[in-house]
């Protein structure tokens, strides 16, 4: 079996630990990852407060974490987000998820809050919580070091918050091995409000496999399909950043707090000036060949990426038009710990609200369009509460609450959380997944090229918007990375070999939809109505400049009738409530 049959749990409160079986019953319903963390989440804490002790924080792996499998580095974080109230998942690639499963466990479940700060280290058997005043308040990257020094042993690895986190801003994340990122929701406040600084784990007790013959079978044939690919190629060379040209030429760009579809200096920001300007180098995570990512060196300074998201959200949408600039504040948001996806929204809200005189006071900094100056040092503000920082620091909607003046229609967030980088009138069908999903992100759905091609109709949608989702959801529950280009039957096959069960895809598919229901009633439950699901009102009240839907006006009704049509494809009524039929269909009652 690739599970380990364990997890651990760790009450910071009572400075205590249990090691307890993983249960069987709830792990062949939900795999793992996400399905099986918001499970627990639903069953442990549906309506607490994000930032109090009771909100666990779980650090959960898939039964292919960990194993020969390709991008088998992935692992997943589920808790309660302060920035939306709603259950969360987030996704982080690097070495931290298999080092945990190779410590013995299917996933660290910590709950409470400790007197003072601490860090938790786990070396299989050996769990300690141990105090961290001499980390707090430093960046992640002395952090990571620290601990490091301090802990070397087999191979450890460290999941760390920053300044932002300790400081309970609502969009701060948790970052991993330095560079990478549990990046969205807020995840780093949830970590602070605990007081915790730091989780390092190390262990060497290699998964097991049911059939390993099989599985390496199977992990030959498939790896070698996944190579050859064309599309894997290229995002070898271009990595991430790739979709800068791409999202240019499909109009989709958010440029100008999503005010325009297209930047005129894009070629500055563009995965070729990545290459020349900061000299990348392609790298990998644990078990990859796929390796889209790259190391950054420039002028003393040092990161992997920049990625697409902090490209275009710290780039175009702010009109900054110098790769070294979102390098440099990319750094600075690893290291301080701030989502780059929602802090790029944010300061390109900032700067329309300067542009208009929406604010009077801003401290001295003058953000004006393109000023990468102005924009590092709202960021550090923001991480630190300082002065104007204070307003933006929990994120656009809770900003423009505060300021008014009709800016509540140019804040770009769904339900609390700022949109990925994808125009959603240009990728109507993004629009409607980011609407729909658990929060507004593009790795719920990925399908803004096909809207480009002779057959797409907009009828197509909502059914496959309610596929995707589902799909995706099997993905993040097994764990593999989006960037792996595998069917779930193909995925099934090697899942029934590593843990003996028999699933076929058709069964993950309908595990991808059971997860659905569970996060929507879980949402609903705190808060997250039907009504919710809309766009931000930019894009109801401008004209399209491009994409699926240039030339044109999107109406709030026109948008309406597309989500009914979704919520009747879920078997949802009209208000998108999962009607009492489906919830004991998929045994949620």
């Amino acid at each position: 079996m690739s599970y380990t049959g364990k997890f651990l749990h760790v009450d910071l409160t009572r400075g205590s630990f249990t090691v307890s079986d993983t249960d069987k019953k709830l792990t062949k319903e939900y795999i793992g990852g996400k399905g099986l963390g918001f499970a627990l989440l639903n069953k442990m804490a549906p309506e607490v407060d994000a930032l109090s002790p009771e909100n666990p924080l779980i650090f959960i792996n898939g039964p292919f974490t960990g194993t020969k499998i390709q991008t088998s580095a992935r692992t997943t974080l589920v808790t309660k987000s302060p920035l939306t109230n709603c259950a969360h998942d987030g996704h982080c690639g690097g070495s931290f998820g298999p080092r945990l499963k190779y410590a013995g466990y299917d996933y660290l479940l910590i709950t409470g809050k400790a007197a003072k700060p601490s860090y938790i280290y786990i070396n299989e058997g050996l769990v300690e919580i141990k105090e961290a005043a001499e980390i707090w308040g430093k960046g992640i990257f002395e952090t990571n070091d620290i601990l490091l020094k301090r802990h070397a042993g087999h191979d450890p690895h460290v999941a760390a918050i920053g300044p932002a986190g300790e400081n309970l801003v609502k969009i701060s994340c948790i970052g991993v091995d330095k560079h990478r990122q549990y990046g969205r929701g807020g995840v780093g406040a949830v970590m602070g409000s605990k007081n915790l600084k730091a989780v390092v784990v190390d262990g060497n007790i290699a998964p097991k496999y049911h059939d390993e013959e099989k599985f390496n079978e199977l992990n030959l044939k498939y790896t070698k399909e996944v190579l050859a690919l064309d599309g894997v190629k290229f995002r070898r060379q271009k990595g991430t950043m790739k979709c800068i040209r791409g999202c240019q030429n499909t109009e989709i760009l958010p440029t100008k707090n999503w005010s325009k579809v297209q930047f005129d200096a894009f070629e500055k920001i563009s995965s070729e000036a990545a290459r020349e300007e900061l000299n990348w180098e392609d790298t990998s995570c644990y078990s990859c060949s796929i390796r889209c990512s790259k190391w950054a060196r420039w002028d003393g300074h040092e990161i992997e990426g920049p990625e697409y998201e902090t490209a275009a959200l710290f780039g175009s949408n702010c009109e900054v038009a110098s790769i070294k600039d979102i390098a440099h504040v990319n750094e600075i948001c690893n290291d301080l710990g701030l989502d780059t996806i929602s802090a790029g929204s944010v300061v390109g809200f900032a700067m329309e609200c300067y542009e208009k005189g929406l604010v009077d006071n801003w401290d001295g900094l003058k953000l004006t369009w393109g000023n990468a100056e102005a924009q590092r040092e709202l960021v550090k503000k923001m991480v630190y509460r300082e002065g104007i920082g204070n307003l933006f620091a929990d994120g656009t909607k809770i900003a423009a609450q505060k300021i008014g003046k009709g800016s509540e229609d140019i804040a770009i967030n769904i339900f609390g959380m700022e949109l990925s980088g994808i125009n959603p009138l240009g990728s109507l069908t993004m629009g409607v997944a980011m609407a729909v999903a658990d929060f507004a992100s593009h790795t719920r759905l990925w399908i803004a090229e096909s809207e480009n091609g002779p057959d797409f109709k907009i009828e197509d949608i909502p059914a496959a918007v309610a596929d995707g989702i589902d799909t995706v959801n099997v993905r993040n529950s097994l764990v593999v990375c989006d960037f792996l280009p595998m069917s779930l039957d193909k995925l099934a096959e090697m899942l029934n070999a590593a843990t003996g069960l028999a699933y076929t895809g058709n069964d993950l598919q309908i595990i991808g939809t059971k997860i659905n229901n569970l996060s929507r009633m879980y949402n609903h439950r705190n808060g997250r109505k039907g009504s919710d699901d809309m766009l931000p009102g930019r894009f109801y009240n401008e004209v399209s400049q491009g994409g699926f839907m240039k030339g044109q006006k999107l109406s709030r009704e026109y948008f309406k009738s597309i989500l009914e049509k979704y919520y009747a494809i879920r078997e949802w009524d009209k208000e998108g409530n999962p009607s009492p039929e489906v919830m004991k269909k998929y045994d949620l009652v």
